[in-house]
């Protein structure tokens, strides 16, 4: 247990200098379009060797016996090849091509779960209690896991970073007729009606503010709603002025055939 806590704070460590990073190279993208090329174009390179490595770790023994170790990796070399799509968009001027998607049976209480952890340690450092509740009913869908994963990465930061120390997060799997639905309620200061109409767009920055320092970017939600539309899903929000914000991400069932 404190090696799988060590493990989640170094995750959560990793994830705001990631933001840190990317507000960055926002900067270089303004004032500086070589800097910013050169930059991307470093950043594919060091992708291409983690891709590489990562190959490598996957064929090992020990690897291949473990099946959570192999399906981490795995989730692991599709988040790279994500982000190498995403590094190769930029370079080549067309950024709204979709990334390669990898459809799979995925259990979204499992993609939801493992938010939750992620995120877990920085819950705490702002004394805000974040509520996991799984469904107990089918949860099934055909999707990218890692892809998914990066919706749910998104909106469950987003509920703790605009949320008041000590306040209350909830994350709720619940089904529908056709989808599984995950619902994320947060305690913030809610979202005005001019907000909610800009509330998608790429690199708009919002009226409500990180409450506890954390970086924004304004291009968190974009991706979240591009990505689930690619997946064939859905991403709404429901917010009031002082009374917090639901973002509703919905994926339709797994409905392929069981292999005989």
């Amino acid at each position: 247990m404190q090696g799988q806590k060590k493990a989640a704070e170094a995750v959560s460590r990793a994830r705001e200098e990631l933001d840190r990073a990317l507000n960055h190279l926002e900067v270089l993208a303004n004032s500086d379009r070589e800097r910013f090329s050169y930059s991307v174009h470093a950043l594919n390179n060091y992708l291409m060797v983690v891709n590489t490595t990562l190959d490598l770790l996957s064929r090992t023994p020990a690897i291949m016996a473990d099946r959570n170790a192999k399906r981490w990796l795995e989730s692991l070399k599709q988040a790279t090849k994500l982000m190498k799509s995403t590094a190769r968009g930029v370079l080549t001027s067309i950024n709204d091509s979709l990334p390669p998607l990898l459809l799979a049976s995925v259990s979204m209480n499992e993609v939801a779960e493992s938010a939750c952890d992620a995120y877990q340690p920085k819950a705490l450092r702002k004394k805000i209690r974040l509520i996991w509740e799984p469904t107990t009913g089918r949860d099934t869908v055909l999707t990218d896991g890692v892809a998914a994963g990066v919706v749910l990465d998104n909106l469950v930061s987003n509920a703790i970073k605009y949320s008041e120390l000590g306040t209350e997060v909830s994350v709720e799997m619940t089904t529908e007729t056709e989808a599984v639905v995950c619902s994320i309620r947060d305690s913030g200061p809610g979202l005005s009606v001019s907000d909610q109409e800009r509330l998608f767009e790429r690199g708009v920055q919002l009226s409500p503010r990180p409450t506890g320092g954390e970086p924004s970017n304004g291009y968190g939600l974009a991706i979240s709603r591009d990505l689930a539309l690619a997946l064939g899903g859905q991403l709404h929000c429901r917010s009031a002025l002082g009374k917090g914000t639901c973002f509703a991400f919905s994926l339709p069932f797994d409905v392929s055939p069981m292999p005989s």
